[in-house]
């Protein structure tokens, strides 16, 4: 009998979880996400932004976030690279930020490197600068790869900041480790909140931790559409990147495109080793290391530092 009440006792408390409704946008939000709108790929609903600037240059830049929050991360950068391009688009990938987040759906990076050409050929883009993070880094690969074997459209620069791109000095945190487990992967996305957010995701930043409403807008974009019940199927880009490790890293050492990372090294997931097997393999390929108290979140953590290196290195794309 007494398992029995603490089995349905289990039930009734995973049932607030799965039911959880949930949070409002904050105001911050609400000003990106009105700034937004739209596109459809295949049947579900992709959120967007594209800035008109009246930068007369014809550059174009697509920025592609990390896991696992939004463009909105691009937010402290925004007003910087309206003044560099004359078009600057922003797309949440889906299963993230304002997109739909279907579940029992198997995420892959291919099939987000298929969202944003699809937006671009409808949108009539054949050459564009790309300025990635994170699980963005990802996708930029594949659309290099692509790009490499003249399958995609042309990508002018590449500019890419603190991913995971190399499996041999990555980190998957604890709590992606766990996200990766059959079954208890899925349970443990389901029954995500705020407090655990706050601790996991604060700690992959470096000295400069987000403040407590920075905070709450990246757990309320996170948890729109109720993002967290999707975790575990969006986590499969790490042992994606092991799989695809010749194809992505192969593109990276093959391309022509012009190349920069920018990295700050006070990263837990990536450490500083990676800056040794970046020499390493892309000796040619431009690297700027950021102060050291710079984690996981470069843009978010030293948005002037990074607009700065970004522009240093455009300098030498741009003439």
């Amino acid at each position: 009998m007494h398992s029995m009440y603490v089995l349905v006792g289990f039930l009734l408390v995973l049932d607030i979880f799965l039911y959880k409704p949930a949070p409002s946008l904050t105001p911050n939000l609400k000003l990106w996400h009105d700034k937004g709108d739209f596109y459809t790929y295949k049947h579900f609903h992709i959120f967007y932004i594209d800035e008109q600037t009246s930068v007369n240059n014809t550059q174009i830049l697509v920025c592609l976030h990390g896991y696992p929050t939004s463009s909105y991360d691009w937010v402290k950068i925004h007003d910087d690279l309206v003044k560099m391009f004359s078009r600057v688009i922003y797309i949440d990938f889906l299963g993230f930020g304002f997109s739909d987040k279907p579940r029992h759906y198997k995420y892959t990076i291919a099939e987000q490197a298929d969202i944003i050409e699809a937006f671009l050929e409808s949108n009539g883009i054949d050459s564009y600068h790309i300025l990635s993070h994170d699980y963005g880094d990802t996708v930029a690969l594949e659309l290099l790869s692509r790009f490499n074997s003249n399958k995609g459209k042309k990508i002018v620069s590449l500019a890419m900041m603190n991913g995971g791109i190399f499996p041999e000095t990555n980190n998957p945190r604890p709590i992606q480790k766990l996200l990766l487990v059959p079954v208890l992967g899925s349970i443990i996305s389901k029954m995500a909140f705020y407090h655990l957010f706050k601790f996991s995701f604060s700690e992959i930043f470096g000295t400069k931790k987000p403040s407590t409403d920075e905070l709450w807008d990246f757990w309320v974009v996170f948890e729109h559409k109720h993002g967290s019940s999707v975790s575990s199927e969006l986590m499969q880009f790490i042992p994606e990147r092991t799989q695809y490790k010749k194809r992505w890293v192969g593109a990276l050492v093959k391309t022509t495109v012009p190349v920069t990372f920018i990295y700050g090294p006070a990263d837990i997931i990536n450490p500083t080793q990676f800056i040794t097997h970046y020499k390493k393999l892309l000796p040619k390929q431009d690297l700027s290391v950021l102060d050291d108290g710079v984690g996981h979140y470069p843009q978010w953590e030293a948005p002037v530092e990074v607009v700065k290196a970004y522009k240093k290195f455009l300098k030498k794309v741009i003439s």
